[in-house]
């Protein structure tokens, strides 16, 4: 071990306590070197304290100043209590950035819808006025809550564990084609089953799409 690595290692244990030069060099020898070299990496500090130089490690050097020094900790603690005032703006900030992306990307999502749905009309409209054929038009159901309740829990079955979350998104494609209904109508009723039984379901916000609760959008699902 060199003397430096000694000087370190004896000034880190005596804490924010700190120890002081005449002492050192009663253990140590001749530390003048040495401790000039680990003040300019900035490892270990000095301070004249009561009439004399006590030597600080860089870990304990700011503890020692908040016990000694109450300026300084009033300081400091001002100083905390901004940084923790600003990370909690960011995170607000952060939260509601990504909140109005998801809301655009599902409104996104639904003009999308609506334009394909049209342009299919259209080339309907358009193949039955060549050939004179009425256009055919599946019929929607209208279920009731009860009914998609025994496909949803099928479906939420078949996509993951029970305790797993499940991206609404997922079971829509499924149950929509299944049960022939909408994806307004899937949401709808997804939501009415939910608030409903809030002690099987619990939704989480996130996602593309999903349900809309208080201004946030939910589109995980698992079973409790």
């Amino acid at each position: 071990m060199t003397a430096e690595e000694k000087l370190v290692k004896r000034i880190l244990s005596a804490g924010s306590a700190g120890i002081k030069k005449t002492d050192l060099r009663k253990e140590l020898g001749d530390i003048d070197a040495a401790l000039e070299k680990v003040i300019s990496k900035g490892e270990v500090f000095v301070d004249k304290r009561a009439g004399a130089y006590y030597c600080f490690h860089k870990t304990h050097y700011i503890q020692s100043l908040l016990n000694s020094d109450p300026r300084f900790k009033l300081t400091y603690d001002m100083i905390q209590s901004l940084q923790a005032s600003v990370s909690s703006s960011n995170k607000e900030l952060a939260h509601t950035v990504e909140t109005l992306a998801n809301n655009i990307s599902n409104l996104a999502r639904f003009v999308l819808e609506i334009k394909n749905d049209q342009q299919s009309s259209l080339h309907q409209q358009m193949l039955a006025t060549t050939n004179n054929v009425p256009i055919p038009t599946a019929p929607r159901r209208t279920m009731s809550v009860h009914d998609f309740k025994e496909e949803f829990d099928v479906a939420l079955a078949n996509s993951g564990s029970s305790i797993g979350w499940v991206e609404l998104a997922k079971l829509r494609n499924e149950l929509c084609d299944r049960c022939n209904i909408t994806s307004d109508e899937f949401y709808r009723l997804v939501g009415e089953l939910t608030s409903m039984h809030q002690d099987r379901y619990e939704l989480s916000t996130g996602g593309g799409e999903g349900v809309m609760i208080r201004g946030l959008l939910h589109g995980f699902v698992r079973c409790i």
